[in-house]
């Protein structure tokens, strides 16, 4: 098994038990909802991307910044979309990064890049609107706003992804 197949594998393990405790704890309270985690919503919805085809990105941000340091960069350059989900370097963790029209990943905070990426490039639109509305129920940045809150209980809109990377269901069948 490959670095990047270990990596995948512990980020959909790690969103299956989050996805399941929270299924759990909410089962009555939320029964009509159409997901009860974000874990759900990557499953379905996220993009691989791989870390050998990460490149440089100048002026790397301060650590434990990263949700900040993407959508820096995705402001600064055209080329670049946010993108945001989990990494695992030594365990999964909620990140984000940038990827360009190619699926190429651009890490904007870490030294060296995890050992994979499953997340969901959200379109400019999407991610200026979660910045200038500033509120945030959670610890993501996009899927930590009210807009999460929603697709959670009506359902994902897809039109708000960019269709860059590669769809889970293809990674962990390769």
């Amino acid at each position: 098994m490959t670095a990047i197949d270990q990596g995948l594998q512990d980020i959909v393990q790690w969103l299956d038990m989050l996805t399941n405790n929270a299924k759990r704890n909410a089962r009555d309270r939320y029964s009509d909802w159409a997901y009860h985690h974000i874990g759900e919503i990557l499953k379905n919805y996220g993009r691989v991307f791989h870390p050998e085809s990460a490149l440089p990105v100048e002026n790397p941000g301060p650590s434990r910044r990263c949700f900040h340091n993407s959508f820096e960069a995705a402001f600064a350059f055209d080329h670049l979309t946010y993108v945001e989900g989990f990494a695992s370097a030594f365990f999964p963790a909620e990140h984000a990064w940038c990827t360009d029209a190619s699926g190429a990943l651009y890490e904007t905070t870490w030294n060296t890049p995890g050992t994979a990426y499953l997340g969901i490039p959200f379109k400019w639109d999407v991610v200026n609107q979660v910045n200038e509305a500033n509120q945030f129920v959670g610890g993501g940045f996009v899927l930590g706003s009210p807009l999460m809150i929603e697709w959670m209980q009506r359902g994902f809109d897809e039109s708000l992804l960019v269709d860059i990377g590669e769809p889970l269901s293809a990674a962990m069948n390769a």
